[in-house]
């Protein structure tokens, strides 16, 4: 049996999320028929949702519950935590979630519980219940029998129809604090009798983000490890590049050193580094340089240097799915932003001159367009045609996206029409994206774009187009 079955929390004393811990002690000075008939657990995967519901279920039908909650020793805890309890019935929405489903439950509800005082119903993934299926359990919800009681529990809590929520007692589960899920790996450490250092635990909590699940995984497949357990036993056996070459290849791209960072990837792929964690982790340090870059105003400019890395990292890792080789996508956002640097230096507008140079910085952090070396520093004024436009339209939207998303999504689905006597016509096919765009704001926004990227300032109007 894995570890996580077996250290389970049994107990509300063994719960090692606190908030959640005192919510249900909270519980325990009220009678029965005073507590809620529904709740509704919602947070992130391997929190404790489904374990907390057990011991939901131990708290209305514990034979001999005490000032702390259930014992967890009688025959109906010891039931409910194998899953062999007639009167607690689990049910994966996932799976199971048609209305036929809930039809069938509803003509359960009506049962008198077999063994217990109460029959508890535990509905996970409970968002992924069709909408008929939802209307049928609201009617359940609205007119429950005395002795039964509905623990949903869902990771996304937004898809749960309010008229559902409503009902039910809520109880939020954040991501585990890693000061918990040290005392949660190191309670097994002690029963299993692992060899292990502390900076290994600390490795795994990082590694387990906030998810007990998680820890308690990682921890069994590395208790199997006959060597003593280090930081560096967790990262190779779990193939992930250890921090140092993180902070280094981070330290080479933001200093351009574009022949390196190139050689250093392709050194961590071939020692079998798991890239997917391995750029999570160059995002998580990059994140961590943010607030000391803060601190000084941006006044050195590397500030927009860590925006611009983690907006391209970000969209690499995004792309790692569809990519034939994983380290591509991190090559090509290096690639982009060192040709972008290049390009700042070089062809900072000169009409710029008189502006601070955090602001200069920051604006040449979003330059993305990658210019021949053999081309003029000079702006293009007076070059830009409606064809050009029409080329370098998706720049022109990623330029607009730190900008503001919404402006650049809408479009997406406009084009250039015209561009005559540096008025710039652009024809979108909706109303609504007509009146979005023909925002001052919003034209105003597209015109700095585009004199950003082309040197030539532009007046920009918004027609209605016929589909």
């Amino acid at each position: 049996m894995s570890f996580y079955r077996i250290y389970r929390p049994l107990t509300l004393d063994e719960i090692d999320n606190p908030k959640v811990r005192d919510t249900l002690a909270q519980m325990l000075e009220k009678k029965a028929d005073q507590l809620p008939h529904a709740f509704l657990l919602s947070g992130p995967k391997g929190t404790g949702k489904t374990t907390t519901a057990r011991i939901i279920a131990k708290i209305f039908n514990c034979s001999n519950p005490g000032k702390t909650g259930p014992c967890g020793r009688c025959q109906i805890c010891l039931e409910i935590a194998s899953g062999r309890n007639l009167d607690v019935l689990e049910i994966d929405a996932a799976s199971n979630r048609g209305i036929d489903e809930i039809r069938q439950l509803r003509e359960r509800i009506g049962f008198a519980p077999t063994v217990s005082r109460f029959c508890v119903y535990i509905i996970d993934e409970v968002h992924m219940l069709t909408a008929e299926a939802f209307n049928a359990l609201l009617k359940t919800l609205e007119e429950p029998p005395p002795h039964a009681i509905f623990v949903l529990a869902t990771t996304e809590l937004a898809k749960i129809p309010p008229t559902i929520a409503s009902r039910c007692l809520m109880i939020q589960f954040d991501k585990a604090n890693p000061k918990y899920l040290t005392r949660a790996i190191e309670r097994i450490v002690k029963k299993e009798k692992i060899d292990i250092a502390a900076d290994a635990v600390s490795e795994i909590a990082a590694i387990a983000d906030g998810s007990f699940r998680d820890a308690v995984k990682v921890l069994e497949q590395l208790s199997f490890t006959k060597a003593p357990i280090t930081a560096a036993t967790v990262r190779k056996t779990l193939s992930l590049g250890d921090a140092k070459t993180v902070v280094k290849l981070c330290e080479l791209i933001l200093s351009c050193r574009l022949k390196d960072a190139l050689a250093l990837i392709d050194k961590t792929v071939l020692a079998g580094v798991d890239m997917r964690q391995f750029m999570s982790d160059m995002l998580a340090y990059l994140e961590q340089q943010l607030a000391p870059a803060l601190t000084n105003g941006g006044k050195s400019g590397m500030l927009a240097n860590y925006i611009k890395l983690i907006d391209l990292i970000t969209h690499a890792y995004s792309d790692l799915k569809l990519s034939p080789r994983l380290q591509l996508p991190l090559k090509m956002a290096i690639l982009n932003y060192c040709s972008g640097i290049k390009f700042q230096e070089a062809h900072l507008p000169q009409s710029e001159t008189g502006v601070s140079d955090n602001i200069k910085s920051a604006d040449a952090a979003f330059k993305t367009r990658v210019i021949p070396s053999g081309a003029s520093s000079a702006p293009l004024a007076g070059l830009v045609t409606l064809t050009k436009m029409q080329e370098h339209w998706n720049d022109i939207i990623d330029e607009l996206k730190p900008i503001n998303h919404s402006i650049a999504g809408v479009m997406r689905s406009a084009r250039p029409k015209s561009l005559e006597n540096s008025i710039m016509t652009i024809e979108a096919f909706y109303k609504f994206h007509q009146e979005k765009l023909s925002e001052v704001k919003t034209r105003e926004a597209i015109s700095s774009v585009i004199r950003k990227l082309f040197g030539e300032s532009v007046t920009i109007q918004i027609v209605l187009g016929k589909k």
